[in-house]
């Protein structure tokens, strides 16, 4: 005699799996194809008003800071679709400052735009830039900062938010001025909004991946 229980388990086990694949999640596709507009390749002008190098707890503090650059379509996953080149932290009448003074900062450029993710709905595209390399002064300590920053791209605002974690970049070569404030292999965070447009113009360039 068939045993009801086990023919019950049977049933209950074959739907359970069948509710499992019907809403299970599809897998995302990670975008190969990046394409930039409104043409390929496409120069760009960025400003910011808001950037923040920060280390053990000192704020450095810039309230203009300029790039300029090139973009162009590209594949792969990452993919290098920008160079920006160059950078500048402040400027005359409107120094980057901290509480330990005026802080200057020049950029070893290129760095590079490169992405990884993006979101169709949004328009966003997730990323990062290498080649990070500048030397910062401040007060009678100077040191210079390398590694890599991640970030977002929004094609509507044209916005470029930095946003690196404090295990991305990394001091190297401060001076006898650093002792006790900025050491080697310490790791700052480096935040900012940048907005770009195409040059000469009050177009904001975009990014698509698929």
């Amino acid at each position: 005699m068939r045993n009801p229980l086990g023919k019950l388990a049977l049933v209950s086990g074959a739907a359970a799996a069948a509710f499992t694949l019907a809403t299970a999640p599809a897998m995302a596709l990670v975008p190969t194809n990046w394409v930039v507009g409104p043409s390929s390749p496409e120069n760009f002008t960025a400003k910011s008003t808001n950037v923040v190098l920060s280390i053990n707890g000192i704020d450095m503090t810039c309230t203009y800071s300029d790039a300029a650059g090139s973009l162009h379509s590209a594949t792969g996953n990452p993919a290098a679709v920008g160079t920006i080149n160059p950078v500048h932290f402040g400027k005359t009448g409107e120094p980057c400052t901290s509480f330990l003074g005026t802080v200057n900062t020049v950029a070893n450029t290129p760095w590079t735009l490169n992405v990884t993710n993006y979101t169709a709905a949004t328009g966003v595209s997730q990323g990062y830039i290498s080649g990070v390399n500048a030397r910062v002064s401040v007060a009678t300590c100077a040191f210079t900062v390398t590694g890599t920053a991640h970030g977002t791209y929004t094609n509507s605002t044209g916005d470029l938010k930095v946003a690196a974690t404090p295990t991305e970049l990394t001091v190297s070569a401060p001076t006898a001025g650093c002792a006790g404030v900025v050491s080697a292999g310490d790791h700052p965070s480096f935040n900012g909004d940048y907005y770009a447009v195409v040059t000469g113009t009050t177009t904001k360039p975009t990014i698509v991946g698929s």
